[in-house]
């Protein structure tokens, strides 16, 4: 539930505002302040990140690419995924249940890249989609993460 600060001061005939109502409009700034600093605050007109917005997004690792192509994660507004491993095209579907999410990989193109990092990235990408449980956005980024909350993979939002 949003949270809004207002100060209401009162003055005497003229005489600009007395000491007690100045006292008490500063402590309810202070307030205001503290209220609006804290992490935990929510910024009207904003509203909380939920696996639901995964939806029909499209997102690019967030570290620089290890052959010419990089991993990505589409996310279809039907909860389909797809994307490059950076050497193959996949394909499944996101299963988004309150927050948990769980990435199934249905299908993949079996190329082999060179050199053999490409592979090994490919290799760690989709043993990280079969192991996410949850995902969360940290700093702009979406991380997706286990049973354990170790984040697995780190995806920026493609351009």
């Amino acid at each position: 539930m949003p949270l809004t600060c207002r100060l209401l001061m009162k003055s005497k005939k003229g005489s600009g505002m007395n000491q007690q109502a100045f006292k008490r409009g500063m402590a309810g700034a202070v307030w205001c302040a503290l209220v609006a600093c804290s992490p935990n605050a929510v910024v009207q007109g904003e509203p909380a990140w939920t696996p639901q917005t995964l939806l029909d997004s499209q997102w690019i690792e967030a570290g620089p690419p290890v052959g010419q192509s990089p991993v990505s994660l589409d996310i279809a507004a039907d909860a389909r995924i797809s994307g490059s491993t950076g050497c193959n095209r996949y394909m499944g579907q996101a299963e988004i249940s309150g927050t948990s999410v769980r990435l199934t990989q249905a299908a993949a193109t079996r190329m082999l890249c060179h050199p053999q990092e490409v592979m090994d990235v490919e290799s760690r990408f989709l043993t990280a989609l079969q192991n996410t449980r949850s995902a969360k956005t940290e700093q702009g980024m979406l991380l997706l993460v286990d049973e354990a909350g170790k984040v697995l993979w780190r995806f920026k939002p493609r351009d």
